[in-house]
């Protein structure tokens, strides 16, 4: 009986002490999850414009794989050792040493001056709400918050404030993000124009000699898409913003 009782509990203990050593397992494959930088609390990825996995095998060996919005994929390979949450990659390919830490069932590396984050799990994919038509100009006048942006196939938190108004047939929109002597930048854009057909609010702007074309697309969750052009060129897309409660 006492054999029967011992051989329980052993069977217990090993059964508790599975999850913990799992923990600490980390061969597989390690996906981008998001990224800090100066400046920006944190980017998350939603779109597999932006990539970096790696892929740590039993046997020792390491793949690392990159793609960055507009340019060629990066396949590289080395191997891999793991103590004390320190994760060392030494890349065959270009005979360099990439430092990487473990904690909390994450990956770290700094990498372009950022901090990226990886983790077992893939990025989860924005979907965008759909636009309402604005059927006035009205509708887009007031303060917004800037919420998230959106940059190479990230994701972005923001802050500070914009009041968009109209003054004699102009667009005002005043930038409390940027500093100035007046508490904000404002920023003037020319001949504003609704669409009737999409409520879309399109205006013009002179930016150092080069024309810039602005839309704003009210959606149906509250917030406000803003996207501009330079020369046919996007410079600025899916910025959000949310209406403040008078």
């Amino acid at each position: 009986m006492k054999q029967l009782v011992s051989a329980i509990l052993a069977l217990c203990l090993a059964a508790m002490l599975v999850p913990a050593l799992a923990e600490d397992d980390i061969t597989g494959a390690w996906y981008l999850n998001r990224a800090k930088t100066q400046g920006v609390e944190e980017m998350r990825v939603i779109s597999d414009e932006i990539q970096m996995t790696f892929t740590f095998r039993e046997d020792g060996t390491a793949e690392l794989f990159s793609l960055l919005s507009g340019a060629e994929p990066l396949k590289e390979y080395g191997s891999w050792t793991f103590a004390d949450g320190k994760i060392t990659f030494v890349n065959s390919v270009n005979d360099t040493v990439t430092e990487l830490e473990y904690a909390g069932g994450e990956i770290s590396v700094e990498a372009s001056g950022a901090l990226m984050i990886l983790t077992r799990e893939q990025y989860t994919p924005y979907v965008q709400p759909a636009a309402v038509k604005a059927e006035t100009m009205d509708a887009f006048f007031g303060t917004w918050y800037p919420e998230i942006s959106f940059q190479y196939g990230m994701m972005a938190c923001l802050g500070g404030a914009m009041a968009v108004e109209d003054r004699s047939k102009l667009l005002i929109v005043a930038d409390t993000m940027t500093e100035t002597s007046s508490g904000g930048a404002v920023i003037t854009y020319m001949d504003p124009v609704l669409d009737p057909e999409t409520g879309i609010l399109g205006a013009a702007l002179d930016a150092q000699g080069k024309e810039a074309e602005v839309h704003f697309t009210l959606l149906e969750d509250g917030t406000m898409l803003v996207t501009g052009h330079v020369d046919e060129l996007e410079v600025m897309r899916s910025i959000y913003c949310r209406l403040t409660a008078e």
